[in-house]
């Protein structure tokens, strides 16, 4: 192809502003590098009025996009304030600045005001789920919502890291009895520091579990990923769960799923202040919701 040579004055651009150059330079037989090297040096010669308008239009989507995210539920308190109730399966926006994130979360809006976000929960099932489970799936989450689950540890860092959060623990025997604990802060780190717990200001009928020797500042613990501080080995492995162990339990409400007392066995659904070490529990629920 013989090369062609094109020199376009600013003057001739400013009084011919109606003329189509990429037509220009396709009729003159230019390959697509020499298109875009002119398209890219032309640029430079386009009205300032231009990106001026197009800053305003930038301006306007993200008033637009923030506007959406406000409407958007970040939670099931949000759901309860918009008029929901009852329980059962919902969706969720959680993520800041990602308004199409949608995540299914199961909300609770029967107990102590409504808006909670259930992130763990047992029962008496025929089936059980396995809660023996692997460093990677307690970050992911896994089972049914309808049944047992736990929700996965990277949702729970995105959920109480958008405002502070407080936790609500009901826990029920093979007696018939029921019990409850609440925490006036929660809050799940980030994977980089092993979703490490921080959680205080216990209220409730069951008894402190969550001591701050054993699981207050400690890392989330897997039989793959050990991270307690118990010298005997690792507490996920000796209990058959994931959880924030320290050295080891005061409480472990992702143990093996026994049945009432045990005496053989401390690695059971516990939470030793109301039942001691070696009682497993029927059924277990951890909710959150914004504290304020």
């Amino acid at each position: 192809m013989a090369v062609a040579v094109v020199v376009v004055e600013t003057s001739q651009l400013q009084n011919q502003e109606s003329c189509d150059l990429l037509a220009i330079l396709e009729n003159m037989d230019l390959n697509q590098a020499c298109i875009d090297s002119s398209v890219v040096q032309l640029t430079s010669l386009v009205k300032v009025e231009f990106w001026s308008e197009l800053h305003e239009v930038n301006q306007a989507v993200l008033q637009t996009l923030e506007r959406v995210e406000r409407q958007r539920p970040r939670h099931c308190q949000d759901l309860l304030l918009a008029g929901d109730s009852g329980r059962g399966v919902r969706q969720i926006y959680p993520f800041p600045g990602q308004p199409d994130n949608v995540v299914r979360v199961y909300c609770d809006h029967t107990i102590d005001g409504g808006g909670w976000t259930v992130i763990q929960h047992r029962t008496n099932v025929t089936v059980r789920e396995d809660f023996n489970r692997s460093w990677v799936e307690y970050q992911l989450g896994f089972g049914d919502m309808e049944s047992e689950f736990w929700l996965g540890l990277d949702l729970l860092h995105a959920l109480t890291s958008s405002t502070l959060q407080e936790l609500r623990i009901d826990l029920a025997d093979y007696e018939g009895e029921q019990r409850w604990a609440k925490y006036g802060v929660f809050y799940v780190g980030p994977p980089q520091d092993n979703y490490r717990l921080s959680v205080g200001r216990y209220t409730g009928d069951a008894g402190d579990g969550f001591a701050a020797k054993f699981h207050h500042g400690m890392q989330f613990s897997t039989h793959d990923a050990d991270h307690d501080t118990d010298n005997e080995g690792s507490c996920g492995t000796r209990f058959g769960a994931g959880w924030w162990f320290g050295d080891c339990f005061r409480c472990n409400l992702n143990g093996l799923p026994y049945e009432g007392y045990q005496e053989q066995h401390s690695e059971v659904v516990a939470w030793s202040p109301w039942r001691g070490y070696h009682y497993s529990l029927r059924t277990t629920t951890m909710s959150i919701r914004p504290a304020f």
